[in-house]
């Protein structure tokens, strides 16, 4: 009966936790370069926010034109008379009207359509074309936050992979160090070596492992950074795939691919030049306020005029016009706008120019990392070697005695150097190259 309960508690005990490793399985995302811009582009709120920004915009643009069709209204009124207006009539032959006579209808009723539609109309022309930039201003802007967005996840990808290999150095040095401890400890026990050796060889073991924690802690905080860009939920988990050294055979490659002779494609730029063209377009309208406007109108309506307790009779009344409207004088305010814009003109052109010698100042700067971080890679990559070389060494001395545990405990210490240094390299040379395809804004399909 016991064996029966407990046979039964267990299978009960995993059909409530087989789902939960299911749903677990299911929320794992792999995770790759390509994998998560692709992800960041389609769920990123950062891009959603663009793209309805985008929409919105049209709807204006739409708003705009609509200004040039037809407008067309309808209304109807009722109007009742409390106390009707009175005629006095006051001429020579006619009998005296002091009262007066009482004139008008108790009721008076009025419906009818009315429509107004522009003919000429320069300013509302030069405003529709002004529409078309505030478009390619948008579109420029949502282009900018999708280059800004690649960016950002490329980076994240990249200190991701960082710590990884961050934490892969320092699961390797406790692997040493807990080797080293137990040949120290084995020592100890056959009384060859003092006790204070094997407890700094044990405090080192102590010491490695909570730099193994602090490295794991690294991680996930970094895959957080980049769930939060991708527009993941946080309790959805990702596995990373990769590491830094993968990309240190094409960074040569993709450094000749990048093209930093021409930034005609550089976002900032394009939007003063959009900007620069709004401006041109509004000092166009400013002066399109100067010539006449010409609209047409049309109304037709029925009325009817009748006392209380009389029939009504309806009569339709129409009219057609054209207004011609001539600017004359505005007080000079037209003009001062118009000087206004020039200036507004002169400082954009200005400010463009600043902004260009100041990308082209960050494009030197960013080559320049990228050739000293390649330098450092190779350096670095060789110093690697070499440290793995000497805690392998250096542990076959020790084991003979041939030398002490400081050299040990160095040799481990240099390894972790190394091996950071190596890793921080790369990814300063992708960080570096991330930055530079962004000011460059390489075009994103």
């Amino acid at each position: 009966m016991k064996q029966f309960k407990t046979k039964f508690l267990l299978v009960v005990a995993l059909i409530c936790v087989f789902p939960t490793v299911i749903l677990n399985a299911q929320d794992t995302i792999t995770v790759s370069l390509s994998k998560a811009i692709e992800i960041a582009m389609s769920e990123s709120p950062t891009i959603k926010v663009a793209n309805k920004e985008i929409e919105r915009v049209n709807y204006s643009i739409k708003e705009k034109f609509a200004a040039a069709f037809p407008t067309i209204n309808a209304g109807g009124s009722y109007q009742r008379a409390l106390k009707k207006q009175r005629m006095f009539f006051s001429f020579p032959g006619m009998p005296a009207n002091p009262d007066g006579i009482e004139v008008g209808q108790d009721n008076s009723f009025n419906a009818g359509i009315s429509a107004s539609m522009p003919l000429i109309s320069p300013t509302l022309w030069a405003s529709l074309e002004m529409t078309e930039l505030d478009s390619k201003l948008v579109l420029e802007s949502a282009r900018s936050s999708k280059i800004s967005l690649i960016n950002q996840v490329s980076k994240a990808y990249y200190a991701i992979l960082l710590t990884q290999d961050q934490y892969n150095v320092f699961k390797r040095s406790l692997q040493n160090t807990t080797e080293n401890a137990r040949i120290i400890q084995n020592k100890f026990k056959q009384g060859t070596i003092s006790e204070f050796e094997w407890i700094r060889a044990d405090v080192q073991v102590r010491n490695a492992s909570s730099n193994l924690v602090s490295a794991e802690s690294a991680v996930n905080m970094s895959k957080l950074q980049l769930k939060m860009l991708m527009g993941l939920e946080m309790s959805v988990d990702i596995n990373v795939v990769g590491n830094l050294s993968e990309f240190e055979k094409n960074l040569y490659g993709d450094v000749l691919l990048i093209d930093t002779t021409s930034m005609q494609m550089n976002t900032d730029l394009n939007k003063f030049d959009i900007q620069s063209k709004q401006l041109d377009m509004a000092l166009k309208m400013q002066k399109a306020a100067w010539w006449p406007t010409l609209a047409a109108s049309f109304n037709y309506q029925y009325m009817s005029m009748a006392n209380d307790g009389v029939a009504l009779k309806w009569f339709p009344m129409s009219t057609a016009a054209v207004q011609l409207n001539i600017p004359l004088f505005q007080g000079g305010g037209r003009n001062y706008k118009e000087k206004q814009l020039k200036i507004q003109q002169s400082q954009i052109k200005d400010q463009r120019d600043n902004l260009r010698r100041s990308l082209e100042m960050q494009v030197l700067t960013y080559l320049d990392n990228i050739k000293k971080s390649i330098e450092k890679i190779e350096s670095n990559k060789q110093g690697l070697r070499q440290a793995e070389k000497a805690v392998s060494i250096s542990k076959k001395m020790y084991e003979v005695g041939s030398n002490t545990y400081l050299d040990l405990s160095n040799s481990e210490l240099a390894y972790i150097q190394a091996g950071l240094m190596y890793n921080q390299s790369i990814f300063d040379y992708l960080s570096a190259k991330a930055d530079l395809e962004k000011l460059l804004s390489k075009d994103i399909k």
